[in-house]
């Protein structure tokens, strides 16, 4: 399997690659009832604290130019033994903080596109509530992402513009429940926010991919 973001053409954070292959290792065996351990595992960029990952996956992790993890057939054939969307939509906000936990040398950068992917669906984008989150404050926030050249605001805007296209791309949600999602309060604010990022609007963009 491999994981891509259409429509983005910059390389994916290091992280947000990450989520995309502990959410689906943490899947099969919460679905399977199974502890599921991947052939292979591959990323264009591997971790820090590179041991920690491969004892939760169970393998090497390998560079390569494309993000994918490999499954055996005999993992790949069992079958689901619940059906409970609910139980990963709970679920996919605890391996975001399992991640955070894990990658503690992280840049400040990826460390606040963690915190944003957990905090967005609660509809907080606040600079005040990542800080806490990260136990620093507001003003140390701002000063380690300024010493990377960001700011809360770009990361901010890069965190939703990613999972848009993710969305719009991959999913059948609507403009509503993705505005959600992305922690906008009005679906019009996502429109315009969108169509300020991109230069067109969501439903253009879906209706050409």
């Amino acid at each position: 399997m491999v994981i891509s973001c259409y429509g983005v053409s910059r390389e994916l954070p290091i992280y947000l690659n990450l989520t995309e292959l502990v959410f689906f290792t943490q899947l099969s065996r919460l679905a399977t009832r199974h502890r599921v351990e991947p052939l292979r595992v591959g990323l264009p960029e591997l971790p820090e604290n590179q041991d920690k990952y491969e004892a939760y996956f169970g393998c090497r992790l390998e560079k390569s130019e494309h993000t994918f993890i490999e499954f055996s057939s005999q993992d790949a054939k069992r079958p689901f033994l619940t059906g409970n969307s609910a139980m990963w939509e709970f679920f996919e906000a605890k391996l975001n903080r399992k991640l955070a936990d894990l990658d503690q040398d992280a840049s400040t950068t990826d460390r606040v596109r963690s915190v944003l992917l957990e905090q967005l669906p609660s509809g907080d984008s606040s600079v005040e509530t990542a800080a806490s989150k990260m136990a620093m404050s507001k003003r140390t926030l701002q000063r380690k992402l300024t010493a990377e050249a960001e700011s809360f605001k770009s990361v901010l805007q890069s965190v939703r513009s990613d999972l848009a296209d993710h969305y719009l791309r991959k999913s059948q949600m609507s403009l509503a429940e993705i505005s959600f999602l992305l922690g906008f309060h009005e679906v019009n604010s996502f429109i315009r926010a969108y169509s300020g990022w991109k230069g067109i609007s969501p439903g253009q963009f879906r209706e050409s991919h």
